[in-house]
């Protein structure tokens, strides 16, 4: 089956003109959203900064600011950049899970279903829409509130000390090697150099990609979760994960029991470099496990997508 492109492009005009409230209230909620929190950010370091400059006191109290008493206190802001990064991974999940919209009303099938189309146009358009649309979204609601940011600060400050640049702060928040070295070690005077040779890079490269496909992984898995169900999916299925967690958690507990034997007695066998590699390749398969599980649920949902029906007793 092919993609025609001037009925994909037909297609994609008619949702974003028939569907044209529900994206823009998406948009909104995005933007607006990604601004509150850089607004409370700012709000929350305005405060702190002022506090810390008119009682010097105190300035040992803030054990995370780099220099309490100096403009580079107020500029560190990892914990907006850290809210920033937490909003984006939930608006990412509720994209995964809202593709299938048009279907959440027999009427809505009846003509998603009829439209001069094929299914392969359809989905990759619902797909590409809400998966790379909204991620595209998200970037630009993140770039509207760093400026925001930058904004309240000249305002505030001036020009004179300099804007340090939200999107940066959750770029670097994305870097595991990064938050080791910004956050955790912060403050201490003779700071380990283990986390900066190859294998410790390495390794942080191995968990970095792991990061990114475990999200990739559960995003798809709401993605498959709107495929099966119209309506509340997002919510059914976020429920189902915590009950699944609850029963992984479980069983991981009894295995890292287990486990700990195991791993003390290869101890015996295994130098720590040895043991960082086996890890590291052991994050490299899980990686690779959870992007293509990732790519066979959305296979899955388009399988689940060319056999929607106008009405079932499951989504009526």
């Amino acid at each position: 089956m092919n993609i025609n492109k001037e009925r994909f492009a037909n297609f994609a005009k008619y949702d974003l003109t028939i569907n044209k409230a529900f994206y823009r209230n998406m948009a909104i909620v995005t933007i607006a959203g990604a601004a509150c929190i850089a607004l409370l950010g700012f709000i929350a370091r305005y405060t702190l900064y002022s506090n810390i400059v008119n009682d010097p006191m105190s300035g040992q109290a803030y054990a995370y600011v780099p220099d309490a008493n100096s403009f580079e206190g107020y500029n560190w802001m990892y914990f907006t950049a850290l809210f920033e990064l937490g909003f984006i991974g939930i608006l990412m999940q509720i994209f995964g899970g809202c593709w299938a919209h048009n279907l959440r009303n027999k009427q809505g099938r009846i003509t998603e279903l009829t439209l001069p189309a094929n299914n392969l146009e359809k989905f990759t358009w619902h797909a590409l829409l809400m998966l790379v649309g909204g991620f595209i979204l998200c970037i630009l609601s993140l770039l509207i509130a760093d400026g925001l940011n930058a904004l309240f600060t000249l305002i505030t400050y001036g020009t004179e000390n300099g804007v340090t640049s939200l999107t940066a702060s959750v770029l670097e928040m994305c870097s595991p090697q990064k938050i080791i070295e910004t956050v955790i070690m912060r403050g201490v005077a003779h700071r380990s150099d283990s986390i900066t040779n190859p294998d410790a890079v390495q390794f942080f490269n191995a968990f970095t990609i792991l990061v990114f496909c475990s999200f990739f992984f559960q995003i798809t898995i709401y993605f498959l979760g709107n495929a099966f169900k119209y309506k509340y999916n997002i919510i059914l299925t976020y429920v189902a994960l915590q009950v699944l967690s609850t029963i992984l958690s479980f069983i991981f507990f009894i295995c890292g029991a287990f486990g700990a034997t195991v791993g003390n007695n290869l101890d015996v066998f295994l130098s720590e470099k040895d043991a960082s590699h086996i890890v590291t390749i052991f994050y490299y398969v899980l990686s690779l496990i959870s992007f293509l599980g990732g790519i066979f649920f959305i296979w899955w949902s388009y399988n689940r997508y060319t056999k929607a029906q106008i009405s079932s007793s499951f989504n009526k």
